[in-house]
């Protein structure tokens, strides 16, 4: 027979252009009892290449190669267990499972293992084992967990505050493409707690913002509007508040709906920008909200007038007139 390593490479080779062939070389391989042998029939069991996904047959498979030491395969059925592929969710063998590849060694498998342990899936809060793996991830060059573990350090929560090493952390992810650290980072040049070598604050939110970040857009807009650390420009602000209004955010309806009652970077509509105080409003923006009461209030008192009901005990009349 010939090596086992060997007929998995090539099964890897043909994986998808032949999948038949695929699946004999694996199946050649597996006979020796090779580990890996199994998590390539699984994978293609999984893959739909030969049929509809077998998640009961991929168990079963990943479970031949876990329990012979094989990692990926212990993070496939940390993976399985959460739910995925249609399997059944069990969340105390999914958390099982991801902590024995994490164990392995599997840098994979560091972020899954950080988070349940900080969230208590499958388990209890073990927030000091969560930290542990959000640095091991980190160091492994993640950059998701290099955000993460920045907001920890930042916050202080499950270790020491050290806002120097968070900096140094949401820096790291934000320049590989996290949009939430790069706004994060915009967040702190404002209050003035970057580098000189960094970037100002506009750059960051347009670096988070090109990336599809509401919150950087409204903030971004922001410095526009004011024309802090940019040059002032209405259009570009009302242009950045008008699309994220769009996903309901209060703050930007509300923003919109000023700045068309005022024509400040846009054609002057107050009639258009009633509609977007109602919608503010109806999203929780207490600016808004009070701009409405205090609009009701003063129509009340009109209507008192006209109806030579002038004292202030009558204000709560109007509504049965």
């Amino acid at each position: 027979m010939q090596d086992p390593a060997e007929l998995c490479r090539r099964a890897a080779d043909c994986f998808y252009d032949d999948p038949q062939r695929s699946l004999e070389l694996f199946a050649e391989a597996a006979q020796t009892g090779f580990p890996n042998a199994f998590f390539g029939i699984a994978e293609m069991k999984m893959s739909g290449l030969l049929g509809e996904p077998d998640p009961a047959a991929a168990e079963e498979l990943y479970s031949a190669a876990a329990e012979a030491g094989h990692p990926p395969s212990m993070y496939r059925l940390g993976m399985l267990f959460s739910g995925a592929g249609g399997h059944e969710e069990i969340p105390e063998r999914s958390r099982m499972w991801f902590e024995k590849a994490a164990e392995a060694g599997m840098k994979e498998a560091y972020p899954e293992i950080s988070d349940i342990c900080m969230c208590g899936y499958g388990g209890p809060v073990d927030a000091g084992k969560g930290l542990r793996y959000c640095r091991l991830s980190a160091d492994a060059g993640d950059p998701m967990s290099c955000f993460k573990l920045g907001c920890l350090l930042s916050d202080g929560i499950a270790a020491d505050k050290d806002e120097m090493e968070a900096l140094r952390l949401f820096r790291i992810a934000a320049y590989k493409g996290i949009p939430e650290a790069q706004f994060k980072m915009g967040l702190l040049a404002q209050e003035g707690k970057t580098s000189g070598d960094d970037m100002p604050a506009a750059g960051w939110y347009r670096m988070a913002a090109d990336s599809g970040l509401a919150a950087a857009k409204f903030n971004l807009g922001t410095l526009y509007y004011e024309g802090k650390g940019v040059e002032k420009d209405l259009e570009k602000a009302f242009s950045l508040y008008k699309e994220v209004s769009e996903t309901g955010e209060g703050d930007a309806l509300f923003m919109v709906g000023r700045m068309l009652m005022e024509g400040l970077g846009t054609e002057k509509d107050p009639q258009k920008g009633l509609e977007y105080f109602g919608r503010a409003a109806s999203a929780g923006n207490p600016l808004a909200i009070e701009f409405l009461e205090n609009i009701g209030r003063r129509q009340n008192a009109q209507i008192i007038k006209i109806d030579g009901a002038e004292r202030p005990g009558f204000a709560g009349l109007v509504t049965h007139f």
